[in-house]
């Protein structure tokens, strides 16, 4: 797939649709590793409208038709952030749930936070493969699993990091953003061929 352009942008109240969407494009069997069991779409709504942009931050990976291809949640506690992360089944493979957790982190060592760990099953190859590229500490518990990472103090310089990454990421979304309104204007100003009448 192409059009993907690897950084993450932050999402507002304003995204909550896409990301609505963006979850339940996940099939039972995503939807169990992602949330810990398979939930119906209403559920997935509900859930949905309880995030607070507020509290929490999440960031998103979306593609040219602007849908959110992958997505992390930074859940915060006291001294430490839980993540959660799902990317869609066509876009796996890309980088992109590294790119998220790689920003995830980015963010929580410059606002303080000291250790960030995250809860999935067992069977969730795939976050576990993460969770060891990225030198977290696992430890299995039957048919959960807990990884952890701490996370070292911020820096002026990882903080301007964090101010050039935003400011990149914004842009190019922007572009991406406006390129698709005035591809999709064009599309509704361009007359239809007439139909032809057939003879009688």
């Amino acid at each position: 797939m192409t059009g993907i352009t690897a950084l993450p942008i932050r999402l507002r109240d304003t995204d909550r649709v896409a990301l609505t969407e963006h979850f339940l494009a996940l099939d039972a069997d995503d939807r169990r590793l992602r949330f810990g069991a398979s939930l119906s779409d209403d559920a997935i709504r509900a859930l949905d409208e309880r995030i607070d942009f507020d509290r929490d931050e999440i960031f998103g990976i979306a593609g040219d038709d602007l849908r959110l291809l992958a997505v992390v949640h930074v859940a915060f506690y006291p001294a430490k952030a839980e993540l959660g992360l799902s990317v869609l089944p066509g876009v796996r493979g890309l980088g992109l749930g590294n790119a998220l957790f790689s920003r995830a982190v980015m963010h929580l060592t410059n606002r303080g936070v000291r250790e960030v760990f995250v809860h999935c099953l067992s069977q969730n190859g795939a976050m576990m493969h993460l969770a060891r590229k990225n030198g977290m500490r696992v430890v299995h518990d039957g048919s959960e699993t807990d990884a952890y990472l701490a996370l070292p103090s911020a820096t002026p310089g990882s903080i301007l990091a964090e101010w050039v990454f935003d400011h990149n990421a914004r842009i190019a979304h922007d572009f991406r953003r406006g390129t698709r309104l005035a591809l999709d204007a064009m599309q509704a100003m361009t007359p239809r061929p007439a139909r032809q009448r057939r003879a009688a």
